[in-house]
């Protein structure tokens, strides 16, 4: 998580700060939600062909399958030679994260927008958490 202090001149500067934080997630999320749609087509086209080996070898599907190693180290999850479900489910829970970030973005910008309309004129200092407004302090 990122902890910063922004100063902006005005509640306006500060809800245009807002919204070019949402366009620059919009679009890194619409790439990434790309790249999902390959990986599932991915990821189901391995699982067919699992569960065609499985029928012709006779294993259960789960036992055909190519080595793959996924461990977790501080919350970092490792992954070597990750099968497509795995590589998925990763950027699944990226997609996630962008997404409630988003959120966050939206509701404080509505939060915001009252101050901005109030027509208050004066410098502020924002701090932030991860790019996402946690606390206004207002310099009159």
């Amino acid at each position: 998580m990122v902890i910063g202090i922004k100063e902006f001149s005005s509640p306006q500067e500060l809800l245009k700060y807002i919204d070019s934080q949402m366009s620059e997630l919009r679009r890194k999320l619409g790439e990434l939600l790309r790249l999902i749609e390959e990986l599932r087509a991915k990821s189901e086209q391995d699982q067919r062909l699992r569960a065609l080996i499985a029928s012709l070898t006779g294993k259960p599907a789960e036992n055909v399958s190519t080595p793959e190693t996924v461990v977790e180290i501080e919350k970092v999850v490792i992954a070597i030679n990750p099968s497509p479900s795995t590589e998925l489910r990763v950027m699944e829970e990226l997609a996630e994260a962008i997404n409630n970030k988003i959120t966050r973005l939206q509701n404080t910008k509505k939060a915001l927008e009252r101050l901005a309309a109030a027509g208050i004129e004066a410098k502020l200092e924002v701090i932030l958490y991860d790019d996402v407004p946690r606390a206004v302090i207002i310099r009159i």
